[in-house]
């Protein structure tokens, strides 16, 4: 772990002149529960359509919602929800519909999973919008916090129940990273907490999903990429992570990260196993000698 100090440089502001009144938010669905929360869909004038179907505009992966449950199309001025037939009904407000305009704020329940709609340039869409972003994401590195994370690997863990061995979860944990906050202070620290997670973001595909687990410790899974590949991109946070510097605000800091790795197994009862399974292989590669993957058994 090496420091480099960089030279003071010149800051320059540029004011960028604005026209005109700013546009208009479209109208939205939010899950406002459960292991997708904060998931936000937009309505244009086209039908969204609701479901577990792959096609779906909203996309909820909840047995207790229809592969095409309802679907929300323009209706003049406004937007109505149609019920397509589902198994387990639309409510609205509390209210079981087949077929109703919406105003904004109402609470939409589809299957088990809450939903809130906001209309064109809603007051309330914004206030809502960070009231759910300080709930899920970890304000710090921008990932699911702790208890979000840990939620939709459950839902995740459940899925494979049909599929073992589909679930694949890497823990990484950044090697020597108290020595930083002790010597440079936590402000530092935050700042290579921060880059480290944005270096993370960039090799990570839409479905695969990240979490914070506490301190610089994370979390990494999929369900849709091979061993091969969830292997190759654990490498690739790894290798890359250990050329990279990553700023402070005095300088730059190279570090490393130990990466244990496991898949659903049919033995498995929970996801709790999945984490221990893949926290003993973190434990493995600490003891290796850090900076370096390990596969679970």
């Amino acid at each position: 772990m090496g420091v480099r100090r960089k030279s003071h440089h010149t800051t320059t502001r540029v004011v960028v002149p604005t026209g005109g009144p700013a546009p208009r938010d479209p109208a939205c669905l939010v899950v406002v529960n459960g292991a997708q929360l904060g998931l936000e869909a937009r309505i244009a004038d086209q039908p969204l359509l609701i479901g577990r179907a792959d096609d779906a505009g909203l996309a909820i992966s909840n047995t207790s919602v229809s592969r095409r449950h309802c679907w929300i199309v323009r209706d003049g001025d406004g937007y109505v929800v149609e019920d397509l037939g589902s198994t387990n009904g639309v409510f609205v407000n509390g209210q079981k519909v087949q077929r109703l305009g919406l105003r904004d704020g109402d609470r939409l329940r589809v299957g088990h999973c809450e939903l809130k709609f906001f209309g064109e340039g809603s007051a309330e869409a914004s206030y809502h919008r960070e009231l759910l972003n300080q709930a899920v994401f970890d304000a710090l590195t921008g990932f699911y916090n702790r208890r979000q994370s840990r939620e939709m690997l459950e839902h995740a863990f459940d899925r494979g129940r049909n599929d073992p061995g589909s679930l694949r979860l890497m823990i990484l944990d950044l090697d020597h990273f108290k020595p930083v906050n002790d010597q440079y202070g936590h402000l530092a620290g935050d700042r290579v907490l921060t880059g480290f997670a944005a270096l993370v973001k960039r090799e990570l595909d839409k479905e695969t999903v990240s979490g914070r687990l506490g301190g610089e410790e994370f979390v990494v899974f999929s369900s849709h990429l091979p061993m091969s590949e969830f292997c190759a991109l654990a490498e690739r946070v790894r290798a890359t992570l250990e050329c990279t510097e990553l700023p402070m605000d005095n300088g730059s800091v190279r570090i490393t990260v130990s990466i244990g790795i496991a898949q659903q197994s049919p033995d498995m009862r929970a996801a709790a196993d999945l984490l221990r399974a893949a926290d003993g292989a973190l434990y493995k590669a600490k003891l290796g000698g850090r900076n370096r993957i390990v596969v679970g058994d």
